[in-house]
C-alpha cells in the first residue's frame, strides 16, 4: 500500500510539473524576429519596455564571454580592478590604467557611473599629470573617447551624453591651456565628419551638439534624467552657444558673426524660458511665465480678499495677541543663539503667525459659511500659482535666467560689439608696443561700454560683465603706467566714464585709491555753489 502511494504520488507530481511547463513556456518563450513572432509575454513586455540587453546598447560577446567565466566573482575581480586602477594612477603607470579600464569596462558596461568617474579621472586628473600641451590634450580627448566607448553599451543615456557636452566645452574651452587646446581642437578630424564646415569645428559648438542629443534621448527616446536637475540639464545648449559667441569675441571675431552667435544664443534661451520642465515638487513650469503666476497669485488673493476684507489683518493681529511672553522672547532671540526650549517657543509662534491661504478660508467658513465654497475654491488657486511662482523663481536663480538673457540682448547692441572690437584693437596696438593708440583705442572703447549700459539698467556694475569689462580696465591702467600715467589722475579719471564698474569690481588697492580720489574730487564739486560748478560732469560727457 505504501509503494503504491509513493508511486502515485511521483505519478501527481510528474503531471504537475508537466502542466507547469505550459505556462512557462507561454510566458518565456523567445521571440524569433525572422519568422515575425513576437515570443511569450515576458519577450513581448521587454520590447514593449525596451528592457531588453539589446536596448541598452551594443551587446559585446567579449564582455559577455568574460563576465560568464568570473562564475559570480565579478563582484571580487571589479573590485581588485578598480584598487588596481588607483594604484597604476599613483605611481603614474599610464599604460597599465589604460589596460586596467578596459578590463573594468568589459566586466561593467553598463554600469553609467564607472564610465562617467573614470573618464573623468582620465581627463581631469591624468592629464594634468603630464607636462606638454599636446600629452595633456591626448589624455583629454582620451577621456572623451571613453565616454563614447560607454554611449555604444548604453545608448543615449542623458547621463553620459551630457558628460561628452561638458568634457569637449569646460574642459576644452575653459581650461587653462584653452587657447591651444581650442586650436588642436579644430584641427582634429578625430571630432568632425567631413562635411563640417570650418567655422563650425569648434568645441562650445561641437558640445552644444552633443547637449541636443541629451535633449532629444529625454524629449524623443523618454529617457529618465533620474536625479539631475531639469534646469540645469536643458540649460546647456543655450549656455555652450553663448560661450561660443563669448569665445569667438575673445579671439578677435567681431562683426557679423559675431552679432549672429549671439542673436541664436538669444534664441535658445529664450526656448528654454518657455520649455516646460518638472519641478522638485512634479509640478511643471516654465521659466519665462514668472510674471503670469505672480499676477495670477495677486489676483486671486485680491479676490479672496473680497469675500471679508480686513480678514488676513485681523487674524495676525489675533495671533499675536495670542503669543506667551515667553514666545516673545524666544522670538526676539537670534536664532543662533536660541536654546532648544526657545526654538520649540519659536517654532511654534511662527506657526501661528503663518497666515496661510488655507487658514483665511477656514475662518472664512467658520465665519461666513455661505463663503465656504468659494473661498476653499480661491485659497486652493491662489496657493498654487503662489507655489509655481516660487519655483519658477528658485530655478531661474539657479541658472541666473535674468542675467544671462538680458546680456545675450544686450551682446547684440552696435555699441557693444564695437566696443569689444576696440578693446581687442587696443590690447593688440599695445602688445605692437603702441601705448598712447592703445590708450585712445581703449577710451573710445569705455564710452561705447558706457553709452550701452545707460541703455540696459539691467546689466548690473557687479554682474559677470561688470567682471569682464573690468578686465579691460585693467589693462587699460597697466598701458597708462608705461605713460608715467595712472586712473586717479585728475585729467584721466574726472573723463572716465565707468566708475561704477571699478566701484564693483576694483578689489586692487590702487583702484580703490583711484576711486576714493574721484569720489573726493565729486564731492568737493558738489559743495561749490551753483554758478562756479562746471556745465556738465566730464564723467558724463560720453
Amino acid at each position: 500500500m505504501n509503494r503504491r502511494s509513493s508511486f502515485y504520488r511521483k505519478v501527481g507530481y510528474g503531471l504537475a510539473i508537466a502542466m507547469l511547463l505550459v505556462p512557462i513556456a507561454l510566458l518565456g518563450a523567445p521571440a524569433v524576429t525572422s519568422q515575425g513572432n513576437r515570443g511569450g509575454k515576458l519577450a513581448q513586455l521587454r520590447d514593449e519596455y525596451d528592457l531588453g540587453q539589446a536596448d541598452l546598447g551594443e551587446i559585446d560577446p567579449a564582455s559577455e564571454t568574460i563576465r560568464l567565466a568570473t562564475l559570480g566573482m565579478r563582484g571580487i575581480a571589479v573590485t581588485w580592478l578598480w584598487n588596481k586602477a588607483n594604484e597604476y594612477k599613483k605611481t603614474e603607470d599610464w599604460t597599465a590604467l589604460n589596460e586596467t579600464l578596459r578590463q573594468l569596462a568589459r566586466l561593467q558596461p553598463y554600469f553609467i557611473s564607472f564610465w562617467r568617474y573614470q573618464a573623468w579621472n582620465i581627463t581631469y586628473n591624468v592629464s594634468v599629470e603630464v607636462d606638454a600641451v599636446e600629452d595633456r590634450y591626448y589624455y583629454v580627448k582620451r577621456g572623451i573617447d571613453f565616454l563614447k566607448e560607454g554611449i555604444h553599451y548604453n545608448r543615449d543615456s542623458p547621463y553620459l551624453l551630457d558628460e561628452i557636452g561638458w568634457f569637449i566645452g569646460n574642459k576644452i574651452g575653459r581650461a587653462d591651456e584653452h587657447v591651444l587646446y581650442r586650436k588642436l581642437f579644430k584641427a582634429d578630424d578625430d571630432f568632425h565628419p567631413e562635411d563640417r564646415p570650418p567655422t563650425q569645428r569648434d568645441n562650445w559648438l561641437v558640445s552644444k551638439t552633443w547637449y541636443e542629443k541629451g535633449v532629444e534621448a529625454v524629449d524623443v527616446k523618454k529617457q529618465s534624467l533620474g536625479q539631475k536637475n531639469p534646469t540645469t540639464f536643458f540649460e546647456k545648449p543655450a549656455r555652450s552657444q553663448i560661450s561660443y559667441a563669448d569665445a569667438i569675441e575673445e579671439e578677435g571675431v567681431f562683426g557679423r558673426r559675431a552679432k549672429d552667435a549671439w542673436e541664436k544664443a538669444s534664441e535658445l534661451w529664450n526656448a528654454f524660458g518657455r520649455r516646460e520642465m518638472r519641478a522638485s515638487n512634479g509640478m511643471l513650469i516654465r521659466l519665462a511665465d514668472l510674471e503670469r503666476w505672480e499676477e495670477e497669485a495677486q489676483d486671486l488673493s485680491k479676490q479672496l480678499d473680497t469675500l471679508d476684507p480686513g480678514l488676513p489683518q485681523r487674524m495676525l493681529k489675533a495671533a499675536q495677541d495670542s503669543l506667551t511672553d515667553e514666545e516673545k522672547n524666544a522670538l526676539n532671540v537670534n536664532i543662533e543663539e536660541r536654546t532648544p526650549a526657545q526654538s520649540k517657543l519659536a517654532d511654534a509662534a511662527n506657526q501661528r503667525l503663518n497666515i496661510t491661504y488655507d487658514k483665511i478660508a477656514q475662518e472664512l467658513a467658520r465665519t461666513n459659511p455661505e463663503k465656504a465654497a468659494e473661498a476653499r475654491r480661491l485659497a486652493g488657486r491662489v496657493a498654487e500659482a503662489a507655489t509655481r511662482a516660487r519655483y519658477i523663481s528658485t530655478n531661474r536663480d539657479v541658472v541666473q535666467y535674468e542675467f544671462w538673457g538680458a546680456r545675450a540682448e544686450f551682446e547684440q547692441a552696435k555699441e557693444v560689439l564695437e566696443a569689444r572690437k576696440l578693446a581687442h584693437d587696443a590690447e593688440k596696438a599695445f602688445a605692437e608696443g603702441s601705448p598712447p593708440e592703445a590708450r585712445k583705442l581703449y577710451e573710445q572703447s569705455f564710452d561705447l561700454w558706457a553709452t550701452a549700459l545707460d541703455k540696459h539698467p539691467e546689466i548690473e556694475p557687479d554682474s559677470a560683465l561688470g567682471g569682464d569689462i573690468m578686465e579691460y580696465i585693467e589693462k587699460y591702467n597697466k598701458v597708462l603706467a608705461q605713460l608715467d600715467k595712472q586712473l586717479g589722475d585728475p585729467e584721466i579719471g574726472d573723463a572716465f566714464p565707468l566708475w561704477d564698474i571699478v566701484d564693483s569690481n576694483g578689489s586692487n588697492s590702487d583702484f580703490r585709491d583711484a576711486y576714493a580720489s574721484y569720489a573726493t574730487r565729486q564731492a568737493d564739486v558738489e559743495n561749490l555753489p551753483l554758478e562756479q560748478r562746471p556745465l556738465i560732469n566730464p564723467a558724463d560727457a560720453h
